[in-house]
């Protein structure tokens, strides 16, 4: 944890308890509330809500960095290597298996997509052949590659290998995909 997070954490703390005694002083009388009022009004009770409005936005700003934080780790395929964590990033993941789509299925418009599994991922792939090519087949081998390579070569294990041809039409009329290559998606599970 570092310095500025656990600052923060103490800050959120203290503005959450200082909220919540006020509260409660105003809910029982002890404070009264046109008193709070009137001090609020006055100079130093405009600094005090500048300060206390500036202290909540940076608790905000905190807890939305720890959501992103969190978001791109969790978004990464991690192992437990010899000598500490492995980690992944699912944009390194959809550029590794772009090359395998291109180098060794032989096939160039795709769109490649990643989802979090229990212990393992899911991949999709969507793609165009041509008229000469037989969707069995070629589905069928780039299930194989992807299962295979994908293991081998990153210890990421492949729970499922989809592969939907959204069309079938001769090379020199494809247009390539939006979202042509490793542009892909990454879900979680």
């Amino acid at each position: 944890m570092t310095f500025v997070t656990l600052l923060l954490d103490i800050l959120a703390s203290l503005i959450t308890a200082s909220l919540g005694i006020l509260s409660i002083l105003c809910a029982t009388k002890i404070l009264l509330f046109s008193s709070a009022v009137d001090f609020l009004g006055s100079a130093l009770g405009v600094a005090l809500q500048l300060l206390v409005g500036t202290l909540l936005l940076l608790v905000a700003l905190h807890f939305v960095f720890l959501v992103y934080r969190w978001r791109s780790v969790a978004a990464r395929f991690s192992q437990e290597g010899e000598w500490g964590k492995i980690e992944l990033s699912p944009y390194a993941l959809k550029e590794f298996i772009s090359g395998i789509l291109r180098q060794e299925v032989g096939i160039d418009h795709f769109r490649v997509r990643l989802e979090h599994m229990e212990e393992g991922i899911a991949i999709s792939v969507r793609t165009a052949l041509s008229p000469q090519e037989k969707v069995s087949e070629v589905g069928r081998r780039i299930q194989e590659t992807l299962a295979r390579r994908v293991v081998e070569r990153t210890g990421v294990e492949v729970k499922q290998v989809s592969v939907l041809v959204r069309s079938i039409r001769p090379h020199e009329e494809e247009r390539p995909e939006e979202g042509e290559g490793s542009d892909a998606n990454v879900n979680e599970r």
